[in-house]
């Protein structure tokens, strides 16, 4: 490589002191292959020094992009491990179980309510017994069991939905957590 392109590089070299070394040396590797291959087209050391710019602007560009990224010191990435895994074990101690156990049962009442219709509706019009822990009472007025079994149907589909609901979010929850976690960069 030319005197010319050396110094170059050098002065370069010379400018991206406040980075690390390794990132500088990378730089330096990425700039000497580029002139590299400017030469192995047939231009000349002054002709790709020219294309390149001033080396003091193109050191300058690669400082701007150190710049633009977010630093944090060593003090800073612990406590937000620490603030997260804080954060996240509170939340979990109360949102994993009172979703994991609300959305099995609310799934299984979702069935269990209109089975139990169903069997008060049966048992009325088969035997004409009325169950008294499946029939449906609202005050003093009993309706007929056509009525409450379509009521149960009602009261299933909700349950159901907020059982479902309950999954969803418990899968969100951890989900995020995860995403939160991968995206931690200690």
């Amino acid at each position: 490589m030319e005197k010319v392109l050396e110094q170059y590089l050098d002065t370069v070299d010379r400018r991206l002191r406040p980075l690390p070394v390794s990132e500088r040396v990378d730089i330096v590797k990425e700039i000497k292959s580029t002139m590299q291959e400017m030469e192995a087209e047939g231009l000349t050391p002054d002709a790709i020094a020219e294309r390149l710019g001033a080396p003091e602007q193109l050191a300058r560009a690669y400082l701007s992009d150190l710049l633009t990224k977010p630093q944090r010191s060593g003090w800073q990435k612990l406590l937000t491990v620490l603030a997260f895994y804080s954060v996240v074990g509170l939340s979990g101690m109360f949102v994993i179980p009172i979703l994991g156990t609300c959305a099995p049962a609310l799934l299984l009442c979702s069935v269990a309510v209109p089975l139990a219709g169903l069997m008060d509706c049966l048992f009325w019009y088969l035997f004409g017994i009325q169950v008294p822990y499946l029939t449906i009472q609202l005050g003093p007025y009993t309706p007929p069991p056509i009525l409450g079994f379509a009521c149960t149907l009602v009261a299933g589909g909700l349950l159901y939905l907020l059982g479902r609901g309950c999954w969803r979010l418990l899968v969100r929850y951890l989900k995020a957590v995860g995403t939160t976690k991968d995206s931690l960069s200690v």
